[in-house]
């Protein structure tokens, strides 16, 4: 017995090696007759670590297998083991996933270095994903290994291997312009789901047939794509999509472009995108992906050969040429010269040059001119371009001097006129000892006008901005706001291809990193339009810019339909800032404090303290499981350990109830706010005024006492249907009297209950174009003002209102903004963040009294010092200081205790300042170090944003820190304390850690 036990257990040992040996791989052969590889991440031969563990999927996941490896979160792994390849060499990598939100892992080969990656999210926790990533693997076994780095990453399906394109045929013969390449070709690639079908005739498919099921981690790769020559190529897309999808698109090896293609008028019509592309000589790939998501079907694309299109930028290099003076007027500083063909005006900071004959301008600051060729631009039935008017009047006689938030200056008025045509005004305001002037167009008529494109500032002309230095010039892109974790890109100006993926919001800064010299544009009203920012650039200079009013985008603003047409016999466009810095860093604080000139942060009223908010808010907690008993607990925790020991503002202490505040009865909820009152604190509340989560239309809205259904207060599109949810969610019509009834029932309730601080949610629903109750709104940010005014009535100026999810502008509405989208604690959201303080820094104490980085929820972080670089990234935001940790969690109490009770760090954050970044050339990324001047003291916050060692440098002189002989440094987490010499401090960092640093020159 006990030998037959062994044999069979030895049998067993060879069955269950084998298995583990040839479980985790399968072969197979693509379309162009290349192996390819696939790798299970539940198979036996796998090493998982920490928390990792096989899950089953659902079945409605299409999981390889019916299963995938999950919670690979704070500090746990996935390696795959005998990952076994015929050949040495560049493999492209596959990694099937699922993941609800946007997460991140590390991925090492062998024994080489990790490599952090974040991954967008897919659909749901339900649906599958694909990422690719290209690896360098050995012949024979290699290991793969992903790993969390202390933070959250995917649940992980499988991976497959496939060598990457080893060259093209040289003998291959070259495409002429306008080849046509089919998508069912033989030789394209095809991947996942994605599959070759059938067209009905009434389609008219090219050869009848198309490539569909281009979804859940599917592509389509078109193969061997020839050009003659290097270039720039107009790709013509045929597809078919009942309704609207994106697609990301890679040319070779380049990167990946998500586009949003419209809808076709059914799933049995073929549709045309245009896109440009980028080809080498000879053979290319073209790649479509869904991102794990849902694409079109695709019929064909056409490949034409396209040169760069003529500019008509009309006689620039003539503009200074304005003949002889004729008269002039002074006005203070400012100076206004008339020519005989143009006009000068100048503050001595700045020059502007305009040219009546040409009916071009130039600005030029401290003698250098920087910009050439400017003209504006508005479409009605079409375009009509300032300069191409017969005349462009002014005289001295209509100079208006002017008197408002800015300061002193003048109002000049450009007339331009022709036959049979509206006048078109550009119009400029002219400062004393401003940097910057302002500029905007009216277009008048005795009929009434229409449009949706109104551009005070164009150019169109090769070199037109020149900013003067060209070591590391870039264009800042800015997100029109905060949701779905969009990100600030500081992106290079030699950018010429697809530039309407990088239109910039409201603002933008052209700038050289090293120099720091930089022009800063942007809109300063915001009461009607959403202001677009278009560029294109090459050799460091700016070639075309459009700034203009009626910017709208899928995946920027969220909208599904155009920006709304403004209709009267007076259209005026947005008023646009224009400024040349030294610093762009300055240039952008000073673009805030414009803005604040027009529309200054909202007031504190009533009591409501001005300080910095300190508390604590329950979403990071407690998501929808709030409680009584935990809003009790907290509160009770925070009065025994935290607020007096400086986790408080003059005493001042909030305890926030987020969504779910409503698992609470009405009873509860008056107790709780008594609780939180009886311990020295103040109770916040939380509210989405402009969404609908449900689905019953029929269903009464709140307030209104059955007078209105949601049906009737969601926004609909011109045609009178529902507007697409965003985010879950249907947009309310802030317009709406229903809507407002239905706000004035809550916040009421609110106030009677004795909230005092109210974070209000999904405010970008509010600002969604659409057809509104209120016929004399036409555009999104028109009804924006009125939902967010009404607010404003309702709650009386008797709260603390803080801003989330929400447009950058308008911003007079609230006292606080979030300056990103979610903070969930781990490296790779702190990272994320810090992106957002990066580039939008300057919005603190300008438009905002204070910037939020979102709650700190500690023991999210992965590490003590993950958790420690949270607190120090909430510390320089600006800020709004709020914990989110469970109070019953050991684990977070001693988080808590040790991370939010230093003085010094508290007591920099209670100075509401956020930090500036020492570079701007990080891309989609954040900058690793800030720095804060206060008095004659400086701040310096430095981060590694990796589980790795590392060491820094700071150097003084770029961080704007006096290069004295000698400086104290003062660590405040430790209190130690050196002086450092020669300008330069050296900072030690482990993995996930920061330092925050208090610096005296001597």
């Amino acid at each position: 017995m006990k030998f037959g036990r062994g044999l069979i257990v030895f049998l067993t040992l060879v069955l269950l090696f084998g298995a583990a040996m040839s479980a985790p791989m399968a072969l197979a052969e693509d379309q162009a007759g290349a192996v390819s590889y696939s790798f299970e991440a539940e198979a036996a031969g796998n090493l998982l670590s920490g928390k990792a563990e096989i899950k089953n999927c659902e079945t409605a996941v299409g999981c390889s297998g019916n299963q995938m490896v999950g919670s690979l979160w704070g500090g746990s792994a996935l390696q795959f083991n005998g990952v076994n390849v015929a050949d040495e060499g560049i493999y492209t990598m596959t990694v099937h996933y699922i993941s609800g939100d946007p997460r991140s892992f590390a991925v090492r080969v062998n024994d080489g270095a990790s490599d952090r990656y974040d991954l967008p999210k897919t659909a749901d926790w339900n649906t599958r994903g694909s990422y690719e990533i290209q690896l360098q693997l050995n012949q024979g076994e290699n290991t793969i290994r992903f790993d969390d780095e202390g933070g959250y990453s995917p649940d992980i399906d499988k991976m497959d291997l496939r060598l990457a394109d080893a060259g093209t045929d040289p003998n291959e013969p070259p495409a002429g312009n306008g080849q046509v390449y089919e998508a069912e070709a033989p030789i394209n690639r095809l991947t996942g789901n994605a599959a070759i079908k059938l067209c009905k005739a009434e389609t008219a498919c090219s050869d009848g047939k198309k490539v569909g099921d281009i979804w859940g981690g599917s592509t389509l790769q078109f193969n061997q794509i020839n050009a003659p020559s290097e270039g720039n190529y107009t790709l013509k897309i045929s597809y078919i999509s009942g309704d609207p999808r994106p697609v990301s698109i890679q040319v070779n090896d380049g990167e990946a472009e998500a586009y949003s293609l419209p809808q076709t008028a059914s799933w049995d019509t073929t549709g045309l995108f245009q896109i440009e592309v980028h080809l080498k000589e000879g053979s290319n790939t073209i790649l479509f992906d869904d991102n794990g998501g849902w694409s079109p079907d695709i019929d064909k694309i056409e490949v034409i050969s396209s040169e760069e299109p003529g500019e008509e930028p009309g006689d620039v290099s003539e503009i200074g040429n304005i003949g002889a003076k004729l008269d002039s007027a002074k006005y203070g500083p400012i100076m206004v010269e008339e020519h005989k063909s143009g006009l000068t005006l100048s503050n001595g900071i700045y020059k502007l040059t305009y040219n009546t004959d040409s009916g071009l301008a130039a600005y030029e600051w401290n003698g250098k001119t920087i910009v050439k060729g400017i003209y504006s631009s508005i479409m009605l039935d079409k375009q009509l371009d300032s300069k191409s008017y017969a005349e462009h009047l002014f005289t001295l006689k209509k100079i208006e001097k002017i008197k408002d938030g800015h300061g002193k200056g003048i109002q000049v008025t450009i007339e331009n006129k022709q036959a049979g045509l509206p006048t078109m005004k550009q119009i400029y305001h002219i400062y004393e000892n401003l940097p910057y002037f302002l500029v905007s167009q009216q277009v008048t008529s005795d009929t009434a006008l229409s449009t949706n494109d109104m551009a005070p500032l164009v150019l169109s002309n090769k070199g037109g901005i020149d900013i003067g230095s060209y070591s590391d010039n870039r264009v800042l892109v800015a997100p029109f706001d905060n949701d779905a974790w969009s990100r600030y890109q500081a992106r290079t100006i030699n950018t010429s291809l697809n530039n309407n993926n990088y239109i910039s919001s409201e603002l933008t800064a052209i700038y050289d990193n090293t120099s720091r010299n930089g022009l800063v544009v942007g809109s300063v009203t915001h009461d009607q339009w959403k202001t677009g920012i278009y560029w294109s650039g090459s050799d460091d200079r700016l070639n075309k810019l459009k700034v203009y009013g009626g910017f709208s985008s899928p995946t920027s603003t969220h909208d599904t339909i155009p920006h709304g047409k403004v209709t009267g016999t007076t259209l005026t466009s947005p008023q646009i800032v224009v400024g040349y810095y030294a610093d762009y860093r300055a240039g952008l604080e000073s673009f805030g404090e414009a803005n604040a000139a027009v529309a200054p942060p909202l007031k504190f009223d009533h009591g409501v303290p001005k300080g910095v908010p300190v508390g604590w808010n329950s979403w990071g907690a407690y998501d929808s499981k709030l409680s009584y008993d935990k809003v009790v607990a907290v509160s009770d925790f925070f009065k025994e350990n935290l607020q007096k020991s400086s986790f408080a503002n003059k005493g001042n202490v909030y305890i926030n109830m987020d969504s779910y505040w409503d698992n609470l009865t009405e009873q509860q909820l008056e107790q709780a706010v008594q609780v939180i009152n009886k311990n020295g604190q103040k109770a916040g509340i939380y509210y989405g005024p402009f969404v609908y989560w449900g689905e019953n239309m029929d269903q009464p809205v709140e307030g209104t006492n059955g007078k209105y259904t949601y049906g009737e207060i969601i926004l609909r599109d011109l045609s009178g249907n529902p507007l697409p949810k965003v985010d879950g969610a249907y947009a309310i019509d802030p317009t709406h009297p229903g809507s407002k009834q239905r706000i004035e029932y809550y916040f009421k309730r609110f106030l009677d209950y004795g909230f005092e601080y109210i974070k209000i949610d999904f405010l970008s629903h509010c600002s969604f174009e659409g057809k509104h109750y209120d016929s004399n709104v036409q555009t999104g940010i028109q009804a924006y003002n009125q939902g967010m005014a009404h607010i404003n009535k309702v709650l009386g100026g008797k709260m603390f209102i803080s801003a989330s999810i929400a447009p950058l502008f308008p911003s007079q509405y609230a006292h606080a903004r979030r300056i990103s989208c979610d903070i969930d604690g781990t490296l790779s959201k702190t990272e994320y963040q810090l992106n957002n303080l990066t580039y939008g820094f300057w919005q603190n104490g300008t438009i905002y009294s204070y910037t939020d980085p979102d709650y700190m929820t500690l023991v999210k972080g992965g590490s003590f010092d993950a958790a420690q670089s949270r607190v120090n990234s909430a510390v320089i935001s600006g800020t709004v200081y709020l914990n989110s940790d469970d109070v019953n969690d050991p684990a977070a109490q001693e988080l808590m205790k040790k991370l939010l009770t230093n003085k010094e760090v508290n007591e920099v954050a209670l100075k509401g300042k956020a930090f500036r970044p020492v570079e701007g050339n990080t891309g989609t990324g954040a900058a690793d170090t800030f720095v804060m001047k206060d008095g004659a003291d400086y701040y310096v916050a430095v981060f590694n944003y990796t589980n790795e060692p590392v060491t820094k440098t700071v150097d003084f002189e770029r961080a704007g820190i006096p290069a004295a002989s000698n400086a104290k440094v003062t660590d405040l987490w430790t209190n130690a304390t050196r002086d450092v010499a020669a300008g330069q401090l050296q900072v030690e960092l482990n993995g996930a850690q920061s330092k925050l640093y208090k610096i005296k020159t001597k």
